[in-house]
């Protein structure tokens, strides 16, 4: 099954309500590099060693997108069972959308 993917607006909803974790799969220093505010950094490279938070609908990011379209099975597994979504377009749609970023 293939996540469905979601616009930063939904994404936004979905944080606002608290119903999700935004989990950033871009190595670390991707990450500390500009990160999305609030998003845990879960390496797609380092997945399996990680545990997967509880509860909420679970929306993984990258840059651009591709990276978690083209691992949507293996996060969809990784989650166990909890709803899974991807933002579209990365955190660069997030940005393009006039959304905050933090930069180290």
């Amino acid at each position: 099954m293939k996540p469905k993917t979601v616009s930063t607006k939904e994404v936004l909803d979905l944080l606002n309500c608290g119903d999700c974790q935004l989990i950033d799969i871009r190595e670390p220093d991707e990450h500390a590099g500009e990160a999305i505010p609030g998003a845990t950094n879960v390496p797609l490279s380092r997945l399996e060693a990680c545990d997967c938070p509880d509860g909420k609908t679970l929306v993984f990011h990258c840059k651009s997108g591709m990276r978690t379209n083209m691992a949507a099975k293996k996060l969809v597994k990784w989650a166990g069972g909890k709803d899974v979504l991807i933002l579209d377009g990365g955190i660069e749609a997030w940005r393009k959308a006039g959304q905050k970023t933090t930069r180290g």
